[in-house]
């Protein structure tokens, strides 16, 4: 669970969810007349991110792992695969490897429509969101956290944690909000000048953690 939240937070600081969580506060930020509002959009924000990232991740498990004894070979067979997995994904991050796709949101309209829907609308906008997937946090949901699903269930715990993870500046941002603006603002700010930072500390603790992982197979 620490490690599916970690991949929930270093997704939403990379480029794609970090530009829609930005978003997202700034529809919040239309609640700061009502702070309980602006909290309980973010929860809802959050709830509808972590339900897409349910669904997709179960969708793929439950089809991979169908059959119990299908389900017990990919839990050992995927141990020898998490370290090689960690090196790739932690070159990702650090952006040494570039994957050739992207599918940003780009639909504003789309997001002001839901907005208005109240707290409904901000849990349709989280699960929007959620679909945008960028090189990064598509190579930390798919090549991180599938394989740490499948080797370490409940699969739907991970998931859910993750999901929650990725909304985490939404969160802390509605939270602030609730204390005062200019506190919401600086954070926000804070957000943006770490986030390359955060990035490269956890990319190349990837590399080093997937290494070592590889290394005691490969001498055990």
């Amino acid at each position: 669970m620490l490690g599916a939240g970690w991949l929930g937070i270093m997704t939403s600081i990379s480029p794609c969810p970090l530009a829609t969580n930005i978003a997202a506060i700034s529809f919040l930020a239309r609640r700061m007349h009502s702070r309980r509002m602006a909290v309980a959009g973010a929860i809802a924000y959050a709830l509808g991110r972590a339900f897409i990232y349910l669904v997709i991740g179960l969708i793929i498990t439950w089809g991979l792992a169908s059959a119990p004894a299908l389900s017990s070979l990919l839990q050992r067979a995927m141990l020898p695969f998490i370290g090689p997995l960690l090196i790739f994904v932690g070159l990702v991050v650090l952006g040494w490897i570039q994957l050739p796709f992207d599918f940003g949101f780009k639909s504003e309209s789309s997001a002001e429509a839901l907005a208005r829907l109240g707290l409904l609308g901000e849990f349709l906008l989280g699960g929007l969101f959620a679909l945008t997937f960028c090189p990064v946090s598509a190579a930390l949901f798919f090549g991180a956290l599938l394989p740490l699903a499948i080797a370490h269930p409940p699969a739907w715990l991970l998931f859910f944690t993750y999901g929650v993870s990725t909304a985490l500046p939404v969160g802390a941002v509605a939270v602030l909000l609730a204390i005062g603006a200019s506190a919401a603002r600086g954070l926000l700010q804070t957000i943006q000048a770490s986030q390359k930072k955060v990035q490269c500390i956890s990319g190349a603790a990837m590399i080093l953690i997937g290494i070592w992982l590889t290394a005691r197979l490969f001498f055990s």
